[in-house]
C-alpha cells in the first residue's frame, strides 16, 4: 500500500463542469431554485401566527414518553410531518394510545418560532387532537414485517432498516453505543448495496432476452431500470434526506458514465449536494444529510490518496476493505460525536459489522420476501441484549470546525489530509482514554 498526491497515480480529476462560465451558470441555477423554494417555505411560515389558533394536519412519525423535571410527571411527545414537509412537535399529558404512523389533526397555537427554527421544527401547544381517516399506504408492509418476528423490537429494527421508520429509544441507544447507527439508518450505503444487487439481478434476466433486441445498449437499459426502481424506493421512504442525496448522485453518475466520463471527483459530490439543497432547503438542517454527505466525501479522499499496488487476493479482498473501513470509521468520529455522544468499548465492532452488513442486508430482504424474515432473529437478539457500558463524549466546537477545515483543504493538499487523519485517530484514542478513566 502507498499513498500519493501525484496526478499520475490518483484518479483522473476530470470535472463535470469544465469552464468557469459553466460553474457560474450551474450555481446561478441552484441559487434561483433555492431562492424560489425558500420563498415558498417562508409563505408557509407566515401562515403560522403565534397569536391565532391554527389547525395542523400531519402524520405522527415519532411518539415517545418524557419525564417532566419539575413535576416528575410523564407526558407524551408527538412528532408530526405535514404533506408539505413541515415538522411539528406537540405534547399531551393524557394517557393516549400509540398513534405512531397515524394521521391526526391538531388544533392549537404555535409557540414563538423563527423562520430558521421553522425549517427544522416548531412546537405547537395543542387544544385538541383528533384522528383522521387517512391511512398510511405502508401499513400493510409494516404488518407483513411484524408478522415474521415475535419480538416487537426486532420488527421495529427491520421497519427502520427498510422503510426509514422511527427507531425506538432502546434500539437507538444500543445502535449509537455500538456505532452502527449508519447501518440502520437508510443512506447511500444501502443504495450502493441495492444497486449492486439490482444490477446483477437485472443483468442476469437481461441476458436471456437481449437477443430479441441486440441493438439495445445493455448498460443503459439496466442502469436506467435500476435508477427507476430506486426512485420508487425513494418515494416509499418519503424522500429520506440521506437516501435522496445518494439517489441524486446515482442519477448524475449514471449520465456521466454513460457519456464515457470514468471519474470519481469532488465536484460531482458538490453538484449532487447543491442540487439537493436547492430543491429541498430543509436539508440544510438535516444531520442525516450532513453525515451522509461527508461519509461519501471521506470515501473520495481515501480513493484520492490511498492506492493498493499489490495484486494479491489477501491485499485486495481482506487488507484493502479492512484499511478502508477503519479509515472511514475514524474519519467520521469527530463529526458524529459533535451531535451524538455515546461511545463504548464495543464501538470497534462496527467495523466488522459493516463488512458483514453488505451480505446481511440483501439476504434479510430476500428472507422477508420469502416470509422467513425471523431467520436472523437469534444473532440480532444477542447483539441487542449486550450489556454495554458507555460514556458520553461530545466533540468540542473548535475541534469540529478545525477538522472540517482540514478535511476541505485535503482536497488540494496532502499535508491537510495527513492532519485530518491525525485528528481523527487522535480523537479515537482520546475516546478510549476517556472510557478507561471513567
Amino acid at each position: 500500500m502507498h499513498s500519493t498526491h501525484s496526478s499520475s497515480h490518483a484518479l483522473a480529476p476530470v470535472p463535470m463542469l469544465h469552464t468557469k462560465s459553466q460553474w457560474l451558470a450551474f450555481l446561478a441555477f441552484c441559487l434561483a431554485i433555492f431562492a424560489l423554494n425558500l420563498a415558498l417555505e417562508y409563505s408557509h411560515y407566515r401562515a403560522l401566527d403565534s397569536d391565532t389558533p391554527i389547525t395542523v394536519r400531519g402524520q405522527v412519525i415519532a411518539q415517545y414518553s418524557k419525564l417532566s423535571p419539575k413535576t416528575h410527571a410523564t407526558y407524551e411527545v408527538l412528532k408530526l410531518r405535514t404533506e408539505s414537509g413541515e415538522t411539528f412537535y406537540t405534547t399531551s399529558r393524557e394517557d393516549i394510545k400509540n398513534l405512531l404512523h397515524a394521521y391526526v389533526r391538531i388544533y392549537g397555537k404555535s409557540t414563538k418560532c423563527s423562520f430558521w427554527q421553522y425549517l427544522q421544527s416548531c412546537l405547537i401547544t395543542s387544544f385538541s387532537l383528533s384522528l383522521e381517516s387517512k391511512r398510511d399506504y405502508r401499513d400493510t408492509l409494516r404488518a407483513f414485517i411484524d408478522s415474521q418476528h415475535t419480538d416487537s423490537l426486532l420488527g421495529a429494527f427491520y421497519k427502520t432498516l427498510y422503510i426509514a421508520d422511527f427507531l425506538p429509544k432502546e434500539l437507538r441507544d444500543i445502535s449509537n453505543t455500538l456505532g452502527i447507527a449508519h447501518l440502520i439508518a437508510i443512506s447511500g450505503f444501502h443504495l450502493g448495496i441495492l444497486s449492486l444487487v439490482l444490477g446483477f439481478s437485472l443483468g442476469f434476466l437481461y441476458k436471456r432476452v437481449h437477443r430479441f433486441f441486440p441493438y439495445r445498449n445493455s448498460f443503459f437499459d439496466i442502469g436506467a431500470l435500476t435508477i427507476i426502481i430506486l426512485f420508487g424506493y425513494l418515494v416509499l421512504l418519503g424522500f429520506s434526506p440521506s437516501f435522496l442525496r445518494a439517489w441524486v448522485m446515482a442519477c448524475i453518475g449514471f449520465v456521466m458514465i454513460y457519456q464515457g466520463v470514468k471519474i470519481v471527483h469532488f465536484s460531482f459530490l458538490f453538484m449532487a449536494g447543491a442540487l439537493c439543497i436547492s430543491f429541498f432547503p430543509r436539508l440544510l438542517f438535516s444531520i442525516g444529510f450532513f453525515l451522509s454527505f461527508f461519509g461519501v466525501f471521506y470515501i473520495y479522499l481515501f480513493l484520492h490518496y490511498v492506492r493498493f499496488s499489490s495484486r494479491s487476493m489477501i491485499s485486495r479482498f481482506i487488507l484493502l476493505p479492512l484499511v478502508f473501513n477503519i479509515t472511514i470509521f475514524a474519519n467520521m468520529l469527530i463529526l458524529v460525536h459533535f451531535f451524538f455522544p455515546y461511545f463504548s468499548l464495543y464501538t470497534i465492532v462496527s467495523i466488522p459489522l459493516t463488512l458483514i452488513f453488505t451480505i446481511f442486508f440483501p439476504a434479510s430482504v430476500v428472507a422477508h420476501l420469502l416470509g422467513i424474515g425471523g431467520v436472523f432473529d437469534t444473532p440480532l437478539e444477542m447483539l441487542f441484549n449486550l450489556n454495554l457500558d458507555s460514556i458520553e463524549v461530545f466533540a468540542p466546537a473548535w475541534l469540529f470546525v478545525s477538522y472540517l477545515v482540514c478535511s476541505l483543504l485535503a482536497i488540494r493538499y496532502r499535508l491537510a489530509y495527513i492532519a485530518s487523519l491525525l485528528l481523527s485517530f487522535g480523537f479515537w484514542g482520546y475516546l478510549y482514554y476517556s472510557l478507561w478513566v471513567a
